[in-house]
């Protein structure tokens, strides 16, 4: 994954009313799937030993995250109403302006929040994903590189930011792309899963002002 040099102020004017208001609530403590750490922390879940395990599952591993604390917002069935409906909203316009399908993640983390190591290979494709960290040094993606086998890990700015890359399928062993994130501080993110690679480059030009046909 990298990331893009820049957010252009369009896009910022359609993301920023959103968190205001996400982080002027003070329900975030339902927003939590707490049955889905299966024994393991925000430290735990990223660290090598818990990349060993899912490694060592090989093709056992489905792609999903199997161990998490954190809660997708469009999927998540037990979300206050008016988060559903903020949601929504938000992705209505997003995907007006990107040229999206649909967004395939809308995930808030708390404090201490994670997605431990997987690989995605169920939903690969090109992907690109908009963060926001409400601290300096609240978070970070880190991901094992396919081709080296070398642990990147990738600090998460304060503010919002933007990570492009591809996720590969089972049979594409140099692009199979094992990832997680953990957290301190409050944090969202909104993924999304681009199955061509020239609307992949669109969306990049669109979010960045950047020339997207560098990217592949």
């Amino acid at each position: 994954m990298k990331f893009l040099s820049k957010l252009s102020d369009d896009l910022l004017c359609i993301l920023n009313p959103y968190k205001e208001w996400f982080f002027s609530q003070t329900d975030h403590d339902l927003l939590c799937e707490k049955d889905r750490t299966g024994g393991e922390d925000y430290i735990t879940a990223v660290s090598d030993e818990y990349l060993k395990k899912i490694l060592d599952k090989d093709g056992a591993h489905v792609g999903f995250p199997e161990v998490a604390r954190c809660c997708d917002i469009s999927q998540y069935p037990h979300i206050p109403g008016l988060h559903k409906e903020k949601q929504k909203e938000l992705n209505a316009e997003l995907i007006r302006f990107l040229g999206a399908r649909n967004v395939a993640v809308h995930t808030y983390y708390p404090p201490e929040g994670f997605m431990g190591w997987h690989n995605n290979w169920n939903a690969h494709g090109y992907n690109i994903l908009l963060t926001y960290n409400s601290e300096e040094n609240g978070g970070f993606f880190r991901y094992l590189d396919p081709v080296t086998k070398e642990v990147n890990t990738l600090p998460d700015p304060k503010g919002w930011s933007c990570k492009v890359g591809y996720y590969g399928r089972g049979r594409e062993r140099d692009k199979v792309y094992y990832h997680c994130c953990s957290n301190t501080a409050k944090r969202l993110t909104l993924g999304y899963v681009v199955p061509h690679l020239e609307i992949w480059r669109s969306m990049i030009e669109d979010i960045s002002g950047e020339d997207g046909s560098v990217y592949s």
